[in-house]
């Protein structure tokens, strides 16, 4: 400390504190946060995806997300939402097929919907399992979970069923399935 300074201090007992209070925040601008680092990675992943905005709210809907550290992380956050969405469209179809007022001429169309979700389902959990021993089969998995999805859309249209609520539950899938490509095809590079 030069003699100058010294002589700023004794005059004036707040610049030791000043000087306290400023260094550390002095070294936090030039670290960034894990959180910043989190939203870096996901505004990257986003970016290629087929929907940013979903993307963005999707990812950052898990509080997982701010402590992501890498790919690896985001890739786990990613599948078990497209598990959890799958799952919840399939029991939600399942309910429809179940309901004693859903109209008969429907079920089939509802039943096969059904099936496609256990394939998506099945598919979202294989990319998971097989995340950390074999990237290549999860983000073809990731990919393929998306089939479930139109699947189900071309039931719903050769069936003549007309439902809003399924398609736009269709088109999350598809949302989360391609999050989860774009996720495991980067950690192959």
């Amino acid at each position: 400390m030069t003699m100058t300074m010294a002589m700023a201090m004794a005059k004036h007992p707040l610049i030791p504190v000043f000087f306290l209070l400023a260094t550390p925040s002095f070294f936090f601008t030039y670290y960034p946060s894990p959180a910043h680092a989190a939203s870096e990675l996901v505004e990257g992943i986003c970016n290629k995806s087929q929907n940013y905005s979903f993307c963005i709210q999707a990812l950052e809907s898990d509080p997982k997300t701010p402590a992501a550290k890498d790919y690896m992380d985001l890739a786990e956050i990613s599948l078990n939402l497209g598990i959890s969405n799958a799952t919840d469209t399939r029991s939600y179809v399942t309910d429809m097929y179940e309901n004693s007022r859903t109209d008969p001429k429907k079920k089939p169309t509802l039943k096969a919907c059904i099936s496609a979700y256990d394939g998506a389902v099945g598919s979202f959990r294989s990319a998971f399992g097989e995340l950390k021993e074999d990237v290549l089969t999860a983000n073809y998995d990731a990919k393929v979970a998306g089939d479930g999805a139109v699947s189900c859309e071309d039931q719903l249209d050769s069936g003549g069923v007309k439902d809003s609520s399924i398609s736009t539950r269709n088109q999350f899938t598809l949302y989360f399935s391609n999050i989860a490509d774009v996720i495991t095809t980067l950690l192959l590079k």
